[in-house]
């Protein structure tokens, strides 16, 4: 259903582009469809609305009708727009809706503040051309044909909340000329284009500029007991086609902080950003993460300190690493001596250096797969790997399982050991030569242990 033929006020002139602060709007019905598509949803046709449907990078509105229907999606076709709605609404019907405000002026929010953003960035000191630009639930980007250095960043931080602590106004005009970015499918209501634009308030620069006279003028006016109304003095800061609903001045924005980078394709960088309550938002959210990590790290200096405390850590948990590593290594070469005295004395090579079937298994839980990389080294460098001798190396917890090796000469018969072993243990993995695997959890080793020697004696007799 496109609802092209239908009369609704169109895209470009509907009550949420023109009045965005308004939060409740009573409409009407021109249709519903008779049954829900695929997402188990109606799709219905209001007179108007006060819902935004998606377009121009801002996502779409969700609110309700009547009270009880949830409207999930709103999205223009054409001129035309369509709720989507969790159940059907009698054609004719009347509509009550409200919109879901946080998530209104939180859009509202991002989109003007991405305009200021890319405004700034045009300015002839920084000289930055936003070619797109993307919000998420959590921050906004704009793309960027190269990245800007932390020294240009944070003196464009400082400019955008300066124009918003100036509280410059923003305002919907409209022309008749069609704007070359705007989609194909869309054409201007009544021949005009809506243009949202940023104005700079020269009146309020100057009172920067000159305080002591800003100061003059205010007295005066107090002391004629009513303030003389002075007609703004404004000029034109930003100017871009836009469909979205945006705020009434920069003061609601709030604030602005510019974030991380992003390297894309070729020179281009994404440009994080995150606006008003976000912003907030992110401050209080970092601000808990550092009072819960002092504790953690041992940091009573707080965030100062994180960097230099991680470093030590860091320093700390390598020297540990190397020694044990170290003690690892000469554990090992001690296990390899106690088995071949234990080969030795149960084992003994036959004529031509043939050994029979013989397994010898081994469990550390306190060790990695590097220990158990050692321990085949060290046998192989002995010269234990001989005959249908059978090593079953395995370490880890028994309930969070750990790395395993099967390894020997035979490698017919250290395949089948393997996969003996793996009717009782989970664990998975493969190889030539040398079986190695994974498992979750080391229960039925024993049980593994006990089937592997019987079938190594029955191959082998």
């Amino acid at each position: 259903m496109t609802g092209d033929t239908i009369s609704q006020v169109p895209v470009g002139l509907l009550t949420c582009q023109h009045t965005p602060y308004l939060k409740q709007f009573t409409t009407s019905v021109l249709s519903c469809s008779k049954k829900p598509n695929k997402q188990k949803l109606y799709e219905v046709q209001l007179l108007d609305t006060i819902l935004f449907p998606e377009g121009g990078g801002q996502p779409c509105d969700f609110g309700t009708i009547n009270e009880t229907i949830e409207v999930k999606n709103v999205q223009r076709v054409g001129t035309s727009h369509i709720h989507y709605t969790t159940a059907p609404i009698e054609e004719g019907a009347e509509a009550r809706l409200e919109v879901n405000w946080k998530r209104r002026f939180d859009h509202m929010q991002q989109h003007s503040g991405q305009h200021l953003v890319s405004a700034v960035l045009e300015q002839p000191e920084f000289g930055w051309d936003t070619v797109a630009w993307g919000v998420n639930d959590k921050w906004c980007y704009v793309e960027l044909t190269k990245a800007p250095t932390p020294e240009q960043v944070q003196a464009v931080e400082e400019r955008l909340n300066l124009y918003i602590r100036r509280d410059y106004p923003m305002r919907i005009t409209f022309t008749d000329e069609r704007p070359s970015t705007l989609p194909k499918d869309y054409t201007g209501p009544n021949g005009v284009y809506r243009i949202a634009e940023i104005m700079e308030d020269l009146d309020v620069i100057a009172d920067e500029q000159d305080p002591v006279g800003a100061k003059q003028r205010e007295k005066e006016e107090q002391e004629k007991g009513t303030p003389t109304y002075r007609k703004r003095n404004l000029a034109r800061l930003d100017c871009n086609p836009c469909c979205g609903t945006h705020i009434k001045s920069l003061k609601d924005l709030q604030c602005i902080k510019m974030l991380h980078q992003e390297k894309i394709r070729g020179a281009n960088c994404r440009l994080f950003f995150a606006v008003g309550q976000r912003a907030l938002n992110l401050l209080h959210e970092t601000y808990q993460v550092t009072r819960d990590l002092t504790p953690v790290l041992s940091a009573p200096g707080g965030p100062e300190t994180f960097v230099d405390t991680v470093v030590k850590i860091q320093k700390q948990g390598r020297d540990s690493h190397k020694q044990a590593k170290t003690l690892f290594k000469e554990i090992a070469t001690y296990v390899v001596r106690d088995w071949a005295q234990e080969l030795k004395d149960k084992n003994s090579l036959q004529e031509g250096g043939s050994a029979p079937g013989y397994l010898i298994k081994y469990h550390r839980e306190d060790a990695d797969m590097d220990f158990l990389v050692v321990l085949t080294s060290l046998l192989k460098d002995n010269e234990l790997l001989l005959g249908n001798r059978i090593f079953v190396l395995s370490t880890g917890e028994k309930k969070e399982g750990g790395p395993m090796i099967v390894t020997g000469q035979n490698e017919d018969l250290v395949k089948k050991v393997a996969a003996e072993i793996s009717k009782f243990v989970e664990v998975k993995g493969g190889g030539k030569g040398r079986w190695q695997g994974k498992s979750k959890s080391w229960k039925g080793l024993d049980a593994a242990y006990t089937a592997a020697e019987s079938l190594v004696n029955t191959e082998t007799a």
